[in-house]
C-alpha cells in the first residue's frame, strides 16, 4: 500500500487526478491508506476532522448510505480575509466548523469554510473507499470567530456571495441533521476508524446548501450572529 499512498499524497499536492486505483478496496482499506496518505501530505500535522459526502444524492452515487469522514492539514488552514490562489476544479462548501475537547464534546462554533479537490483518472476509481483513501477531496480550509458552544443553531442561515451576488443560500442546520448530531456521529465514526480527536479539535460538518466552483473574485460568508468571514481568490 505505502507505494499506492505516495502517488496519492504527490496527486494531492499538485492538485492532479487521483492514479489508478487497485479494484476491491473496502472502506475499512480506504482509512487504512488514508492514514498513511493524509501523513505524507500533512507531516506537520492535522487541525481536526471533516464530514464529506453528506448529501443523500452524492451518497447514492458513491453507493453508501452514510458520510465520509477525512483529515483536515494544519497547513490548509486559512483565516477571514486571506487571498487564495485559482485552482481549476476546486470547489466551495459552506460548513460550521466546532471546537471539541479529547473527550469529544463540543465547546465552540463558527463559521467555516471548506476548498475541496479531488479528480479521478478513471470514472469507474469514483468509489466511496477510493475517495476514503485519497482524504474525502481535502485540500483547504477557512475558519472564522468561534463562539460558545450552544444547544440550538435553528436561527442560522448561510449566505454566500461572490462580488457582492448571493451564489448559495442554506440553513447551518442542513448537514448531518444540524450541529449537535453531526458532532455525535463524527466522534463515533472516527473512533471506529481509529482517528484521534485530540483536545482543541476542529469538526467541520459538511457542505451546506449548493457546493460552488471556486471561480476568481471577492466572497463573503454571513452566518448571522456568528459572524461574517471573507476572502479573495486570486486570478
Amino acid at each position: 500500500m505505502s507505494a499506492l499512498a505516495q502517488q496519492i499524497a504527490e496527486a494531492i499536492l499538485n492538485h492532479q487526478p487521483l492514479p489508478v486505483f487497485p479494484e476491491g478496496l473496502t472502506l475499512a482499506n480506504g482509512y487504512e491508506l488514508q492514514s498513511e496518505v493524509a501523513s505524507l501530505v500533512s507531516p506537520n500535522g492535522f487541525a481536526g476532522i471533516k464530514a464529506g459526502v453528506t448529501s443523500e444524492q452524492l451518497q447514492a452515487i458513491f453507493g453508501i448510505d452514510h458520510a465520509l469522514l477525512g483529515r483536515l492539514y494544519r497547513h490548509g488552514h486559512f483565516e477571514s480575509g486571506a487571498t487564495l490562489p485559482f485552482i481549476e476544479k476546486q470547489l466551495i462548501e459552506c460548513e460550521i466548523g466546532i471546537i471539541v475537547d479529547a473527550q469529544g464534546q463540543p465547546v465552540s462554533a463558527g463559521p467555516a469554510l471548506e476548498f475541496a479537490f479531488a479528480a479521478f483518472s478513471m470514472p469507474t476509481d469514483a468509489t466511496a473507499p477510493n475517495l476514503t483513501a485519497g482524504n474525502v477531496a481535502a485540500d483547504k480550509f477557512l475558519t472564522g470567530e468561534q463562539h460558545p458552544w450552544r444547544e440550538s443553531y435553528d436561527d442560522i442561515t448561510i449566505r454566500f456571495y461572490r462580488n457582492d451576488e448571493l451564489i448559495n443560500e442554506a440553513p447551518i442546520t442542513e448537514s448531518l441533521g444540524g450541529p449537535a448530531k453531526a458532532v455525535t456521529w463524527i466522534i463515533q465514526e472516527a473512533g471506529r476508524y481509529n482517528i484521534e480527536i485530540p483536545d482543541n479539535t476542529l469538526l467541520m460538518t459538511g457542505a451546506c446548501g449548493q457546493v460552488i466552483p471556486a471561480a476568481p473574485g471577492t466572497y463573503r460568508a454571513d452566518y448571522g450572529d456568528l459572524g461574517e468571514i471573507n476572502f479573495t481568490i486570486s486570478e
